[in-house]
């Protein structure tokens, strides 16, 4: 077998948790590993590099669940989605998706229903912290605009900011479990809409009202001032530039 040939192969194996019997008859056993345990101990370093990737993203849903059980999640997880990153901070982005469905399937996690909104809330937080900081909006660029030019401008939000709407009360959820103090409060039983959004270096999460989402929607789709305008939600758009939620315009 090639060099290169074996360098991808190894890189496979680690990567997808895999044995190629092939490449196994090249390596040469010891007195104590015979080929394939020596390939376990890389899969297993592999494997814990990311189960520990996953709990520094999602610190509340491992808090939540319990350590070792969100282990083993990861690990389910980590097992169908293998990491195609260079970077390890773009890993986990469907977290979320997998644990809607552990809920669904798993008996012990019926009472978490909320736990995949939750998830998705701890992945923003994560995007927002490593995003772009936001740019000013460029007013005189916007102004030297025809009417015509205005009307079809699409608005640009800002990387450092992201937004999402839940059924469950996952802000207050997240709050709660991050909270240093230990303080015990009750958790309202209503759905959340949640904006996140980094100034500086200070991530501040806060509700949003249910028509600034609609206009954040349709802002998000790429729709024109003139579709904003006719759906009613354009007053919003000074507001979300005075707060750095959008910063551009093409």
């Amino acid at each position: 077998m090639k060099l290169q040939t074996m360098q991808e192969v190894f890189i496979k194996q680690l990567s997808q948790f895999e044995s190629d019997a092939t490449f196994l008859t090249q390596l040469t056993s010891t007195s104590s590993l015979q080929p394939e345990q020596q390939i376990e101990i890389y899969q297993n370093n592999v494997r814990g590099a990311l189960q520990s990737c996953l709990a520094q993203i999602y610190p509340v849903c491992c808090t939540i669940l319990g350590e070792q059980y969100f282990k083993q999640l990861a690990k389910g997880y980590i097992q169908h989605h293998p990491s195609r990153h260079s970077d390890l901070n773009g890993y986990g982005e469907s977290f979320s998706a997998f644990i809607s469905e552990q809920c669904q399937q798993r008996t012990e996690l019926f009472e978490f229903s909320y736990l995949g909104d939750l998830v998705q809330l701890e992945w923003l937080y994560h995007a927002v912290y490593y995003a772009a900081s936001a740019s000013l909006f460029d007013f005189d660029a916007f102004a030297k605009l025809s009417a015509s030019q205005q009307e079809n401008s699409v608005f640009q939000l800002a990387p450092c900011f992201q937004f999402m709407a839940s059924d469950f009360p996952v802000l207050s959820i997240w709050q709660l479990n991050r909270s240093a103090t230990g303080e015990q409060r009750s958790v309202p039983n209503n759905a959340e809409k949640v904006g996140i959004f980094r100034h500086e270096n200070q991530i501040s999460l806060f509700e949003i009202e249910p028509l600034e989402v609609d206009a954040l929607s349709l802002i998000q789709s790429g729709v024109s001032l003139q579709t904003l305008v006719q759906s009613g939600v354009d007053h919003l758009l000074p507001t979300f530039i005075q707060k750095g939620w959008i910063v551009g315009f093409g």
